[in-house]
């Protein structure tokens, strides 16, 4: 008599659309560092336009890697830069019309850029707006060394120790997404990811 087989759970396909290079190498890392063996697929969009969901939407229409299944997720992650809060609400209203067909997608938007979610990793952010240069500045000190923007080396020792739980704790106080002051909901997307 042969043992019959337990079904395993598939697990999801995930597919992130993102801005930048410093977003690819932390997603990158993340997917190495909590085995996330479905997230192999990570598309770059070309710092260029203003709508993510678009290109998005485009990738998943004209991509056969990139199809929307039962099993996909799909996160779009950008910055708030220099877009409107017109334009970012078009973008999630268009997510919500993608959800209603069924397909699984969400965005994670940092105002003012992703540096604010990766100094959530060592220590609380708050809605007190930093530039760039002074993002960059407290990475540096954070990581005993200048900071360098999609350096795989420092995203590493970003995500050591298991530092990511530490970035969502730090982060709650600016999530969610919040257009006149300094917030990101990474801490959301990864949260739906690791759980």
């Amino acid at each position: 008599m042969s043992r019959s087989k337990k079904k395993r759970p598939i697990k999801p396909k995930i597919i992130f659309f993102v801005e930048g290079d410093t977003e690819k190498a932390f997603f990158i890392s993340l997917a190495q560092h909590y085995r996330l063996t479905a997230t192999k697929v990570i598309h770059i969009l070309n710092c260029s336009g203003t709508d993510w969901v678009d290109k998005a939407t485009s990738m998943m229409k004209n991509n056969p890697k990139c199809k929307p299944s039962d099993n996909t997720q799909f996160y779009i992650i950008f910055d708030k830069d220099n877009l409107s809060q017109q334009q970012i609400q078009v973008m999630q209203s268009k997510v919500k019309r993608l959800k209603g067909k069924g397909i699984k997608c969400n965005i994670g938007i940092s105002n003012q850029n992703f540096e604010v979610w990766l100094l959530a990793h060592f220590k609380l952010v708050t809605s007190h707006s930093m530039n760039s240069v002074q993002l960059y500045q407290e990475l540096s000190k954070c990581l005993g060394q200048p900071y360098k923007k999609a350096d795989p080396v420092q995203i590493e020792q970003i995500l050591s120790n298991d530092k990511v739980h530490n970035a969502i704790a730090n982060s709650k106080t600016i999530t969610p997404f919040m257009y006149n002051s300094q917030s990101t909901d990474i801490g959301t997307v990864i949260t739906n990811i690791l759980s």
